[in-house]
């Protein structure tokens, strides 16, 4: 039922469920530990709301869920709500959970350090994603493609900014490239005009 409402952005149907399995008693859970499939209800619920800009809901039912799970969060959630804040600019408050994520003693792994060096990137965050980077590996996760196209995307900018062609965003780096290709064309096709 969760999933249903999620998907069909339904957010008061969902938000009446969520303060329902607040306030009762788990049906599913045996004896003191809590109901398996309540963190999957909540993933759920946080996705949707990340999806459709609500993200202090989605903070308002993570914080819900911590209090009725046994243990910590999945890394998966975390994820979920990090990328929500980086998807819609609130990079501040995604840094504040990856923190958090790490006072809980959850393990980051390769997809909460690629949503990060993205952000730090599109934020031209080039240091700050350089140490993202490093603090990636001394945290025992992998980098993969994303990862490295991420610091490709960093030297291509550091190169042009050092060669002089000013702020460029990011994105712009390589049309930077092909700029300077037509700038090389017109020199040569003037050169050739003047031998003439």
């Amino acid at each position: 039922m969760a999933r249903t409402l999620a998907i069909t952005d339904r957010f008061s149907e969902l938000q009446s469920l969520l303060e329902f399995l607040v306030s009762s008693s788990y049906p599913c859970s045996d004896g003191i530990f809590s109901c398996s499939q309540i963190e999957p209800i909540f993933r759920f619920a946080i996705n949707a709301y990340c999806r459709a800009r609500k993200l202090d809901d989605a903070l308002v039912a993570f914080d819900s869920m911590r209090k009725l799970i046994d243990g910590k969060p999945s890394v998966v959630i975390y994820n979920i709500l990090i990328n929500g804040f980086v998807k819609f600019a609130r990079n501040d408050q995604a840094f504040e959970l990856y923190n958090r994520m790490i006072r809980d003693r959850v393990k980051p792994d390769v997809f909460t350090f690629n949503i990060l060096l993205s952000s730090s990137c599109r934020n031209s965050q080039y240091g700050l994603a350089l140490d993202l980077f490093k603090e990636m590996k001394e945290k025992g996760a992998s980098p993969n493609v994303i990862s490295f196209n991420t610091l490709i995307k960093i030297y291509k900018f550091q190169k042009a900014k050092k060669k002089g062609l000013g702020r460029v965003g990011s994105d712009e780096v390589g049309r930077g490239e092909g700029i300077k290709k037509k700038k090389r064309k017109r020199e040569r096709k003037k050169k050739g005009n003047k031998i003439k």
